[in-house]
């Protein structure tokens, strides 16, 4: 479905030649525009409860584009009077945005569009359209990827500590000594040679020696 944003022109208080013929060139260019939809009011401080004009805005809603010659403090003013409670005023220029009403109700989004006879209207009407596209944009959230198990993996290891716990245990180091096949087996005398015998090798003449000496 399409977008389209309602853009509703608060008329001028005082209306001149000038002014007159500014407000009605632009409701012209913002007809022959796709996907705006325009409505021109009195200006809301002169729109009464019940009026024609008072059903338009009590229509809308949704949000909408509000080009007007006042600030954005009047426009919130008689929106409450006119039974809009709370309201969220989003200057199309970038300016900060500004809340006003009652705490707890959802706010009506109104684009707020400043009218000035210095400000050229296909100025406005680029920033009408801008709005437009940025709306028709779709925005998709990207959020953290999910890893998931491969199909059929058996026994794969999840972490390094689970890893090395499933190593295949190190086959103990042979020692110097070579065992022999069967226990009842003797083991070679050389094998157990002391490292006494091998610094004396006469230790057994000595020791006869000792014996035989009389103190």
């Amino acid at each position: 479905m399409a977008v389209r944003i309602p853009v509703v022109i608060s008329q001028h208080a005082r209306r001149s030649g000038s002014i007159a013929d500014y407000e009605e060139q632009l409701i012209t260019c913002i007809v022959m525009e796709s996907g705006l939809d325009a409505t021109l009011i009195a200006d809301l401080k002169s729109i009464e409860l019940d009026t024609t004009d008072h059903l338009c805005v009590e229509g809308l809603k949704g949000d909408f584009a509000l080009a007007t010659w006042e600030s954005a403090a009047y426009v919130c003013t008689h929106l409450h009077r006119l039974g809009i409670p709370s309201i969220e005023i989003v200057p199309v220029n970038g300016s900060q945005k500004t809340f006003s009403g009652e705490s707890g109700i959802t706010s009506k989004k109104i684009f707020f569009i400043p009218l000035a006879t210095n400000v050229s209207i296909d100025a406005t009407i680029q920033t009408l359209k801008g709005l437009l596209l940025a709306r028709s944009t779709p925005v998709f959230s990207i959020g953290a990827p999910i890893h998931r198990a491969k199909t059929g993996a058996v026994n794969q290891p999840t972490s390094h500590m689970e890893s090395s716990a499933r190593k295949e245990p190190t086959p103990p180091v042979a020692n110097s000594i070579d065992h022999p096949e069967r226990l009842d087996q003797p083991v070679p005398a050389t094998r157990f040679q002391s490292a006494a015998d091998n610094e004396f090798p006469n230790i057994d003449q000595l020791m006869d020696e000792l014996d035989e000496f009389q103190l």
